[in-house]
Protein backbone atom coordinates (compact mmCIF):
# COMPACT_ATOMS: atom_id res chain seq x y z
CA UNK A 1 0.00 0.00 0.00
CA UNK A 2 2.54 2.53 0.95
CA UNK A 3 4.86 1.53 -2.22
CA UNK A 4 2.16 2.55 -4.26
CA UNK A 5 1.58 5.92 -2.94
CA UNK A 6 4.93 6.58 -3.15
CA UNK A 7 4.81 5.38 -7.43
CA UNK A 8 2.27 7.90 -7.49
CA UNK A 9 4.32 10.74 -7.01
CA UNK A 10 6.99 9.71 -9.36
CA UNK A 11 4.52 8.50 -12.06
CA UNK A 12 3.06 12.09 -12.34
CA UNK A 13 6.52 13.65 -12.44
CA UNK A 14 7.46 11.15 -15.22
CA UNK A 15 4.25 11.65 -17.27
CA UNK A 16 4.97 15.61 -16.98
CA UNK A 17 8.29 15.57 -18.16
CA UNK A 18 7.08 13.53 -21.06
CA UNK A 19 4.54 15.81 -21.87
CA UNK A 20 5.15 18.22 -25.06
CA UNK A 21 5.92 21.68 -23.84
CA UNK A 22 4.24 23.34 -26.69
CA UNK A 23 1.67 23.31 -29.25
CA UNK A 24 2.41 23.35 -33.15
CA UNK A 25 -0.01 23.55 -36.14
CA UNK A 26 -0.24 20.97 -37.68
CA UNK A 27 -0.46 21.82 -41.65
CA UNK A 28 -0.33 20.72 -44.76
CA UNK A 29 3.54 19.92 -46.32
CA UNK A 30 4.64 23.81 -47.83
CA UNK A 31 3.18 24.25 -51.38
CA UNK A 32 4.78 27.11 -53.72
CA UNK A 33 2.90 30.25 -53.12
CA UNK A 34 1.89 30.56 -56.72
CA UNK A 35 0.25 27.08 -55.69
CA UNK A 36 -1.54 28.31 -53.14
CA UNK A 37 -3.10 31.30 -54.58
CA UNK A 38 -4.24 29.26 -57.96
CA UNK A 39 -5.63 26.83 -54.92
CA UNK A 40 -7.46 29.46 -52.83
CA UNK A 41 -10.57 30.98 -53.12
CA UNK A 42 -10.34 34.78 -52.22
CA UNK A 43 -6.62 36.46 -52.63
CA UNK A 44 -6.28 39.83 -52.07
CA UNK A 45 -4.15 42.44 -50.66
CA UNK A 46 -5.46 45.27 -47.79
CA UNK A 47 -3.95 46.69 -44.33
CA UNK A 48 -4.76 45.90 -41.42
CA UNK A 49 -6.49 49.03 -39.45
CA UNK A 50 -7.37 47.23 -36.50
CA UNK A 51 -7.44 43.87 -34.35
CA UNK A 52 -9.89 42.77 -31.50
CA UNK A 53 -9.52 39.26 -30.07
CA UNK A 54 -5.91 39.14 -28.98
CA UNK A 55 -5.19 40.43 -32.43
CA UNK A 56 -6.70 36.78 -34.44
CA UNK A 57 -9.37 39.64 -35.71
CA UNK A 58 -8.21 41.82 -38.36
CA UNK A 59 -10.55 45.36 -39.46
CA UNK A 60 -8.92 45.33 -42.78
CA UNK A 61 -9.02 48.34 -45.87
CA UNK A 62 -9.38 46.34 -49.59
CA UNK A 63 -6.78 47.94 -51.67
CA UNK A 64 -6.90 44.97 -54.63
CA UNK A 65 -8.70 41.86 -55.04
CA UNK A 66 -6.37 39.04 -57.19
CA UNK A 67 -8.76 36.38 -57.34
CA UNK A 68 -12.77 35.54 -55.86
CA UNK A 69 -16.23 37.56 -55.50
CA UNK A 70 -15.51 41.50 -55.11
CA UNK A 71 -15.36 43.04 -52.07
CA UNK A 72 -16.66 45.82 -49.74
CA UNK A 73 -13.79 48.23 -49.38
CA UNK A 74 -13.79 47.13 -45.64
CA UNK A 75 -13.86 43.94 -44.22
CA UNK A 76 -13.17 41.54 -41.38
CA UNK A 77 -11.27 38.65 -41.58
CA UNK A 78 -10.91 36.07 -38.59
CA UNK A 79 -7.69 34.44 -38.08
CA UNK A 80 -8.68 31.42 -35.73
CA UNK A 81 -11.43 29.05 -35.87
CA UNK A 82 -12.63 30.08 -32.24
CA UNK A 83 -13.50 33.70 -31.03
CA UNK A 84 -13.15 34.87 -27.43
CA UNK A 85 -10.88 35.27 -24.10
CA UNK A 86 -9.25 32.52 -22.92
CA UNK A 87 -9.47 30.36 -26.20
CA UNK A 88 -7.14 29.42 -28.49
CA UNK A 89 -6.53 26.50 -31.15
CA UNK A 90 -2.99 25.64 -32.59
CA UNK A 91 -3.65 27.35 -36.52
CA UNK A 92 -4.92 31.09 -34.76
CA UNK A 93 -3.32 33.30 -36.82
CA UNK A 94 -2.58 37.19 -35.00
CA UNK A 95 -3.03 40.14 -37.38
CA UNK A 96 -0.26 43.56 -36.45
CA UNK A 97 -2.20 46.56 -37.34
CA UNK A 98 -0.53 49.21 -39.99
CA UNK A 99 0.66 46.12 -41.69
CA UNK A 100 0.06 45.23 -45.32
CA UNK A 101 -0.64 41.57 -46.61
CA UNK A 102 -1.72 39.32 -49.58
CA UNK A 103 -4.52 37.85 -48.01
CA UNK A 104 -5.12 34.15 -49.24
CA UNK A 105 -8.06 32.26 -47.95
CA UNK A 106 -9.24 28.70 -48.85
CA UNK A 107 -12.82 30.38 -48.91
CA UNK A 108 -15.01 33.74 -50.07
CA UNK A 109 -17.83 33.28 -48.20
CA UNK A 110 -18.40 35.21 -45.30
CA UNK A 111 -17.15 35.41 -42.55
CA UNK A 112 -13.91 35.45 -44.09
CA UNK A 113 -11.66 33.16 -42.11
CA UNK A 114 -7.95 32.61 -41.84
CA UNK A 115 -5.22 30.35 -40.16
CA UNK A 116 -2.09 30.20 -39.36
CA UNK A 117 -1.71 27.25 -42.08
CA UNK A 118 -2.73 29.65 -45.35
CA UNK A 119 -0.19 31.62 -47.32
CA UNK A 120 -1.30 34.70 -45.89
CA UNK A 121 1.77 36.94 -45.18
CA UNK A 122 2.91 40.47 -44.85
CA UNK A 123 2.61 42.05 -48.50
CA UNK A 124 6.48 43.02 -49.96
CA UNK A 125 7.38 44.60 -53.27
CA UNK A 126 8.45 41.19 -54.58
CA UNK A 127 4.88 39.79 -54.31
CA UNK A 128 3.68 42.75 -57.03
CA UNK A 129 4.97 40.28 -59.60
CA UNK A 130 2.17 37.69 -59.01
CA UNK A 131 -0.81 39.72 -59.03
CA UNK A 132 -2.91 39.38 -62.22
CA UNK A 133 -3.50 41.46 -64.71
CA UNK A 134 -7.01 41.58 -64.07
CA UNK A 135 -6.92 42.60 -60.26
CA UNK A 136 -9.93 44.83 -59.06
CA UNK A 137 -10.67 47.39 -56.91
CA UNK A 138 -13.03 46.84 -53.86
CA UNK A 139 -16.29 48.09 -53.73
CA UNK A 140 -16.38 51.59 -52.39
CA UNK A 141 -19.69 51.61 -50.03
CA UNK A 142 -21.80 54.76 -49.66
CA UNK A 143 -21.63 56.20 -45.92
CA UNK A 144 -18.85 57.24 -43.45
CA UNK A 145 -15.64 57.59 -44.43
CA UNK A 146 -14.31 54.44 -42.77
CA UNK A 147 -17.12 52.31 -41.29
CA UNK A 148 -14.68 49.90 -39.92
CA UNK A 149 -12.99 52.43 -37.71
CA UNK A 150 -16.11 53.96 -36.58
CA UNK A 151 -19.66 51.57 -36.87
CA UNK A 152 -21.15 54.15 -34.51
CA UNK A 153 -20.89 57.28 -37.34
CA UNK A 154 -25.01 57.68 -37.67
CA UNK A 155 -24.76 58.30 -33.45
CA UNK A 156 -23.82 61.85 -33.96
CA UNK A 157 -26.32 62.07 -36.72
CA UNK A 158 -29.26 60.89 -35.09
CA UNK A 159 -28.47 63.18 -32.41
CA UNK A 160 -28.50 66.54 -34.01
CA UNK A 161 -31.63 65.42 -35.93
CA UNK A 162 -33.60 64.57 -32.65
CA UNK A 163 -32.53 68.10 -31.10
CA UNK A 164 -33.57 69.82 -34.27
CA UNK A 165 -36.62 68.33 -34.26
CA UNK A 166 -37.43 68.78 -30.28
CA UNK A 167 -36.54 72.84 -31.25
CA UNK A 168 -39.09 72.16 -33.63
CA UNK A 169 -41.47 71.05 -31.56
CA UNK A 170 -40.93 73.43 -28.61
CA UNK A 171 -41.37 75.92 -30.93
CA UNK A 172 -44.86 75.00 -32.05
CA UNK A 173 -45.98 74.91 -28.64
CA UNK A 174 -44.89 77.49 -27.84
CA UNK A 175 -46.50 79.08 -30.58
CA UNK A 176 -49.93 77.15 -30.34
CA UNK A 177 -50.12 78.50 -26.84
CA UNK A 178 -49.33 82.34 -27.70
CA UNK A 179 -52.24 81.78 -30.56
CA UNK A 180 -54.44 80.56 -28.13
CA UNK A 181 -53.82 82.90 -25.34
CA UNK A 182 -54.27 86.02 -27.45
CA UNK A 183 -57.60 84.33 -28.56
CA UNK A 184 -59.33 84.76 -25.00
Amino acid sequence: MIRRLLMAPGLALVMLAAAPSGVEASCAGPASLPDQIQAAALVFVGTVVYTSDDSRIAYVRVESIWKGPRLAQNVKVFGSPVAGANTATSVDRRYQAGTRYLFVLSSAVEPLQDNDCSATQPYTPALASLAPADARNPILVEGPADPVLNPYWAVPKIGALTVVLVVIAAGAFIATRAVRSRKR
